[in-house]
This record gives C-alpha cells, structure tokens and sequence, in this order.
C-alpha cells in the first residue's frame, strides 16, 4: 500500500530530480567493476502496456517481450547487474498474461522473497549488497535506510532510459528527522500496517494537508527514544492519542512494533531471499483467475481450468499420497467476486505412472531423454483422456504442442470453432516463421467481442498448459511465450468470419488434431 500523499508532498517540495540510467551505471563503474541494479518485477507493468488499443486485443507478446528484453538487455551493456525481485504470479492486466518473469530470467539473477514482506526484503538485499539503485514505486522505499538511488518506475522512459529519483535523504531534511525517526514517522502517516484511514482523526489535529506531514515530524520529534527505540509506555501513550476518544484495537500495540520494525533495514544482516524453482511444491496457495464466461459455459468452472490442476496435484503426489491428495486454490471466478479458497482433490493417473519427483526436475540429460515420452503422455492426459495413447501426437513440433493441447482443451470444452482454432494455430505458426512483420501489423479498426473474450481464453489456458510441462520438467522449446498476437489476430478474425479459406491450412494440416475433439 506505501504511504498515502508521500509522492505529492515529495514533488511539491523538490524532492525529485531526472537521471538517465545509463549513466548512472557508467559512472559507478568508476567505483564498482558491477554495479548493481534491483528491480521490482511488479513495477514494470506500466511502461510495458501504454498501448490500451493493443491490450484490447490481447497484446502483442512478441513485441512487448522485445521491448522488455531491450529494456534489460540496455541495463546489462552498460556494466549494470541486474537482480530482479519477484513475489507473485504477475500479469499485466486487461485482456492479456505477459509474463515478465520469463524476459528478465536472461538478464539477471530472479529472485523470491519467501519469509519477508517483499519490499522489506528488497530494501535489506539492496543495502547489504551496496546496490547502485532499486527500480521500483512503492513509497516505503522513501523511508528505509540506504545509499541506494530510488528510481521510479512510473516515469521511466523505456527509449531514452531516463527517470525520476526520490531522494531519500531530502526528505529526511524537510522532515528534520534522523532515520530511526523516520519509521515512527511513517507509522502514524498511514501504511499497510495503519490504514491511513484509520489515522484520519489523529492526523485531523495537525491541520490542513498542506503542513500534516511537517508537524506529524513535530510531534515524532518530541518522542523519547532510548537506544534508538520507543519504550512501551510511549508506545501506549501513542496509540492512546491516535485512538483518542475510540477504543484502542487489542492487536494495535503489535501492529505498530511490526510497522516500526519493518523499516529497520540496516541491521538486518540475513539473506532474506530464498529460490522457488516449482510453484505447485510450495505451501502456497495457488491463485487462479478466471476469465469471462460466455452464457452456455458452466458456471463453476467455464474451461475445465480445475481439473487440469487436479490432474497436475495427481503427477506431483502420486509418489506421495499417503501424505496428502488436494490441492488448496485461491480462485477469483469473475470480476464482481473477491478471491475465494477452495480444496481441489488430485486426480491421479491410472494407466501411466507419473516419474518420481527427482525424475521431474532432473536436469541430466539421460534422465530427460528417458523419460521423455511418459511426459509426453502425462501431457497428454491432462489435456484430455481421449489423448493419452495418440502417440501421433508426438509429430507435432515441440514449439506447437502447448498450442496444439490447449486448442483440444478449448474444442473439447465447446469454448471455440474450428476456424477459430485454425486460425489461432496458424498465427502461432507465422509467428514462429516470421511470415508478417508485428511492427508493422495494424491495430483492427473494430473489436468482434467474440474475438475478444477468445483471446483472453486462449492465453489463459495456454498459460495453464505450459505449465503443466513446467511440473514435467520439460524444457523450455515446449513451453515457449504465447504465440499470439493480438493486432493479427483480430485483423484476420474479421476476414475469416466472411470468406472461405480453407487454403491457408496447409502448413498446418498435419497438426490439426483438435478437429475430433469430443465434447465434454
């Protein structure tokens, strides 16, 4: 949440000024052979999708994920090295699942923040490590201590590489607090601990916004502190004032040790970060979005996205049933629902035995080599049980088969025709030939709503898929980006309701196997 009001109060007072990044990589080199750069994966979403017309459509992943990778490819030739933090599945929203996750990988350490708040554990990584400057938005960074430049990922410009940076100590100096002052400070301004809302009152008795922030300072300033902490008297006294004529919350003492203590950066000397390498064998549960419904689909779950990760629990927990057979779901069904927690039971296999778990994510070639066609299948049956034992299926390029099961998956569920199929597929194969320039395709002048609702079913499924061959370990030429672009189409789609082209399908004729997908 970060703290309400920071940002104006720091750009009415000049607490700002322009960098370009570049540069500033350059001239630490002087000082360091690596600089080092951190940025908040989360952060970046909206440099990356200014272009509302073509997320309309479903985007552009190629193009977008060429902008990413530019984006950090320019880090890294500067000198820069580049440490991404992550902390949840992240799409950028709208009518599109870019991964960002999957550009950054090739650039720069990825890593988890599993035990801390994310922004804690950044903060602590960034100045244990004494990293040139932290990408990210959030507005507790103005308050955590470091040497670290704040540079803000809202007003980067991706071609010029130049931002603005928020200058922390500034702000210590128009405040006229010292830094363990200031974690008190944003305390009582409101944060995720204290809601400002539920602050209003105390912060009223400071008057006009204008002049809150200088004397809330005021008032911090007079607190007494002995060895850089308030005892718990004062702490009493406190939150005796800031509930003043309320009843004081039981659990109000404890949020604000955690709230102060959550600043406390430089002391904490613990590598907060920890490697996550399969979502589905974390304690985690596991978010699931649903797309829009059209009318005729089940209400409950419209594509079958559920079984498919039954049959995914029923892979990973076969060796180990005896310990558990569910799966714990935080599904959000629609856009007027908050997330719900449900139980899923696995479903597990009965005529293919899933490798143990050491098999699945083995990187010994002789082990993937052996155990490729059970994965295969296991793919397979995921998808559907009709395709378990299709071993023609195996002719399909590894680079088509996501697209290929998640078509069936689709055609199997009545979620899409046959020339939508083809023409989703065909696309796919463009993409991988280079048959159309992407810059150069044009936004559709018109939007079918069918076409819409079926982008983003079919990158929400695709996602579902490729990650099934994620939990089968298998490498990254069967689960390449989205072969979707949203421009094309929608362009085509618009051709295709009105002509014959039954012409177009012959390079991908032989892949087509979703045309005798039986209903469910």
């Amino acid at each position: 949440m970060g703290i309400r009001h920071l940002h104006t109060f720091m750009e009415k007072n000049g607490g700002f000024y322009t960098v370009n990044m570049e540069h500033e990589i350059l001239k630490a080199k002087q000082f360091t052979e690596n600089p080092l750069s951190i940025i908040d994966m989360k952060a970046l979403h909206a440099i990356f999708s200014t272009d509302k017309r073509s997320l309309l459509c479903g985007s552009q992943f190629w193009v977008v994920e060429h902008m990413a990778d530019t984006f950090f490819k320019r880090f890294t030739d500067a000198g820069a090295v580049l440490n991404e933090k992550y902390d949840r599945m992240i799409n950028i929203q709208h009518n599109t699942c870019i991964k960002l996750k999957n550009v950054a990988k090739r650039h720069g350490k990825f890593i988890v923040s599993k035990d801390l708040k994310c922004d804690q554990a950044l903060a602590i990584y960034a100045t244990k490590f004494k990293a040139l400057a932290i990408v990210t938005h959030g507005t507790d960074f103005r308050i955590f201590e470091g040497r670290w430049q704040l540079w803000h990922a809202n007003h980067i410009d991706v071609n010029k590489l130049i931002t603005k940076v928020y200058c922390k100590q500034e702000l210590l100096r128009t405040l006229g607090l010292q830094w363990r002052q200031m974690a008190i400070w944003a305390t009582l301004a409101g944060n995720s601990f204290f809601k400002y809302d539920e602050l209003v009152p105390f912060l009223g008795e400071f008057g006009p916004n204008n002049q809150k922030f200088y004397r809330l300072a005021e008032y911090v300033r007079q607190l007494p502190l002995r060895n850089g902490k308030l005892d718990d008297d004062t702490v009493h006294s406190i939150l005796g004032r800031v509930y003043w004529n309320r009843q004081v919350p039981p659990e109000a003492y404890e949020r604000f040790r955690q709230s102060v203590a959550f600043y406390q950066v430089v002391r904490m000397g613990d590598h907060p970060f920890t490697f996550i390498v399969y979502w589905f064998i974390t304690i985690h549960p596991i978010v699931q979005n649903e797309p829009v419904k059209d009318s005729q689909q089940n209400d409950d779950d419209p594509y079958a996205y559920l079984p498919i990760i039954a049959r995914m629990a029923g892979i990973l927990l076969y060796h180990h049933k005896d310990e558990r057979q569910h799966v714990t779901l935080a599904i959000k069904r629609n856009h007027h629902e908050s997330h719900s927690v449900v139980t899923v039971p696995a479903t597990f296999p009965t005529a293919i035995t899933p490798p143990p778990l050491i098999e699945l994510i083995s990187k010994d070639e002789s082990v993937q080599a052996s155990s490729l066609e059970r994965k295969l299948q296991l793919w397979r049956w995921v998808c559907s049980d009709d395709l378990l034992d299709v071993e023609e299926f195996n002719t399909v390029p590894p680079a088509f088969m996501c697209t290929v099961l998640t078509l069936y998956r689709l055609r199997q569920c009545g979620a899409i025709r046959i020339f939508e199929a083809d023409l989703l597929l065909l696309i796919a194969q463009q993409l991988s030939k280079g048959v159309f320039d992407l810059t150069l395709e044009p936004h559709p002048q018109r939007l079918n709503p069918r076409a819409f609702r079926l982008a983003f079913v079919f990158q929400n499924v695709y996602h579902h898929m490729a990650r099934v061959a994620k939990v089968l370990g298998l490498s990254e030429e069967y689960r390449s980006m989205t072969p979707y672009d949203g421009h094309r189409f929608h362009n085509m789609y618009n051709v295709w309701t009105s002509l014959k082209v039954e012409s177009e399908f012959q390079s991908i004729g032989e892949w087509r196997f979703y045309k005798n997908a039986n209903s469910t």
